[in-house]
């Protein structure tokens, strides 16, 4: 069984083993949600290398080398993105001894969201069976579609009391 959370990663270390192209835009996509992501890879992309230095997105640092079990100690969530599957499927164990949460495709404990910004409203599909991302991809397009053509009322329904700074006195 799946279910949809929105969870807030703003400082939180990722982890994205592999920095192809899967693994690149994942990486992107987390860093730009406030996420403090670190890519994993002996061989990373010239995407992922310019990923790092990229200042349109939040913090991204990049290994060097192979993934060893230690890299995911201390994450809150990892992403397995690697073109080999014994190394994927090693990274979802090591998460999965752990208890922290691991994208893999269907042998992962999470799964990516196909999601769309509307304002301050985020728009999820995730799959609750087998993966089936073009699937996921176009029903959250169509969903988008018809939230940005302005048949859903995104009204407010609550106040917003913004966020709260606690100021010590001397």
């Amino acid at each position: 069984m799946t279910t949809l959370v929105g969870v807030d990663l703003t400082g939180r270390r990722v982890v994205v083993v592999g920095g192809g192209a899967v693994g690149t835009r994942r990486a992107a996509a987390l860093a730009a949600d406030g996420a403090h992501v670190v890519v994993v890879d002996p061989a990373p992309s010239d995407a992922a290398r310019a990923l790092v230095s990229s200042r349109t997105v939040g913090r991204v640092e990049l290994v060097e080398r192979p993934v060893t079990e230690a890299d995911v100690d201390e994450a809150w969530l990892v992403v397995a993105a690697t073109a080999d599957e014994a190394v994927d499927a090693a990274v979802a164990q090591w998460c999965l001894d752990r208890r922290t949460w691991c994208i893999h495709g269907a042998a992962g404990t999470a799964r990516s969201v196909a999601s769309s910004r509307h304002g301050d409203l985020l728009l999820g599909v995730v799959s609750t069976g087998v993966p089936d991302p073009r699937r996921v991809a176009g029903v959250r397009d169509a969903l988008a579609q018809h939230v940005a053509s302005g048949a859903v009322d995104l009204r407010r329904r609550r106040p917003h009391a913004g966020p709260t700074t606690e100021v010590a006195d001397g």
